[in-house]
């Protein structure tokens, strides 16, 4: 769980960088010497924004930073709040896995037609289209790490092994 979140996240944190570097030269370059870097806002927008968002989301799967509305939670029983969490589970790993499948799709007809955007010149787009399930697929596969890391270690301390 912690190498597939530090990976992802330091490509997240790679893009960033990325990100700040080239805006920063393409400020730059505008108003200093009146030549922006060309395609600044195509590879921004269609590479660097979409890693920064999508490789992020195993880091906040581990550290269970997901928005939780609680209106009614902390007042329910042991019992409703377990089943709680069991559906919450359910519908996390169903989201992320069926958006990881139909982002696949779409990735996939966008490589096969090597697909572009047309900015200041032609930018081949097709691979960050898999960002998208990647990042989804690798967050699943964190949440399930981070509930058997709970029971492992729910277990361990009922048992007394800890």
């Amino acid at each position: 769980m912690n190498l597939i979140s530090v990976l992802a996240t330091g490509f997240s944190w790679l893009a960033a960088v990325l990100m700040l570097f080239q805006v920063s030269l393409d400020i730059l370059g505008k108003f200093l010497f009146g030549m922006p870097v060309a395609g600044t806002a195509e590879i921004v927008a269609s590479y660097y924004m979409i890693a920064l968002v999508f490789m992020a989301l195993p880091l906040m799967e581990k550290r269970d930073d997901a928005i939780v509305v609680d209106l009614l939670y902390n007042a329910f029983g042991p019992r409703l709040k377990f089943t709680c969490r069991v559906i919450a589970l359910v519908f996390t790993l169903a989201f992320y896995l069926v958006f990881a499948w139909i982002t696949l799709e779409a990735a996939m007809k966008s490589m096969a037609v090597r697909e572009v955007v047309l900015g200041s010149r032609e930018f081949q787009i097709w691979p960050s289209r898999f960002f998208l399930p990647a990042g989804c697929v690798l967050a699943a596969v964190v949440v399930l790490l981070r509930q058997i890391d709970t029971r492992l270690g729910t277990v361990g301390a009922t048992d007394g092994s800890h």
